[in-house]
């Protein structure tokens, strides 16, 4: 037998036996429940090539990143729609807590000088109207406020605020407030500003009537500001 040939059959030995020992650490590696890049490694070795683990082990680095992406993608989405429900619940929450109120408008009698009063409150102004009626010393004035209505009966609480000026002998404006027919409120107005409430459901009306009692011969301004507040 050749040398050649004696060359050949043992090079030709050292490769199945390369491969039949990659083969017997590949199984044992599946055995043992071993990830690919076991195998990669195992092959990298048997084959003495280092750049074959090198290029499965970047290529493993890539396919994890790409798996982190889609995870941080997934978590972002799942946070956005958690801030748009979350937001959402907070202000359907402060809807709800809102007060629920409005103003009354008079819809019969002494029809008055309506002016209204706005307050600015950063990106929304709110504004609020202001009766006004002029009297004169015995001067009496009746109005009829329409109800506030709303979708569904509620309780309500009618509240006002009077406020006399314009005159510094206005002597005394005795008013009260009347629903159905019945007395629910009444008070004596000077100088200063009055509050008063009383009880009023959803749509109705209420009765207003003043009269001016002493005090010198000049005209009074009298300002009264209705508010009717549900919940």
């Amino acid at each position: 037998m050749s040398w050649d040939l004696i060359e050949r059959l043992s090079w030709l030995a050292g490769i199945v036996g390369a491969v039949v020992a990659a083969l017997a650490a590949w199984m044992a590696a599946r055995a043992t429940k071993g990830t690919m890049r076991d195998l990669a490694l195992i092959l990298s070795v048997a084959t003495d090539k280092p750049e074959l683990f090198e290029a499965i082990e970047a290529d493993a680095r890539k396919r994890t990143e790409v798996v982190r992406r889609r995870v941080r993608a997934v978590f972002v989405a799942a946070g956005a729609a958690f801030a748009v429900s979350a937001f959402g619940a907070a202000l359907g929450l402060l809807m709800l807590l809102m007060p629920d109120y409005g103003q009354p408008e008079v819809v019969g009698g002494d029809q008055p000088r309506v002016t209204q009063e706005c307050t600015n409150g950063g990106e929304a102004t709110v504004c609020v109207a202001d009766n006004r009626w002029t009297l004169a010393t015995g001067g009496t004035v009746e109005a009829q406020f329409g109800g506030v209505e709303r979708k569904t009966p509620k309780d309500g609480v009618a509240r006002l605020v009077l406020q006399v000026s314009g005159c510094s002998a206005a002597g005394e404006l005795n008013w009260t407030a009347s629903v159905g027919g019945s007395v629910v409120a009444e008070g004596v107005a000077r100088e200063s500003e009055s509050r008063a409430e009383f009880p009023l459901k959803t749509g109705e009306g209420f009765t207003f009537a003043v009269r001016r009692v002493g005090g010198g011969d000049c005209a009074v301004d009298l300002r009264l500001r209705p508010v009717v507040s549900f919940g």
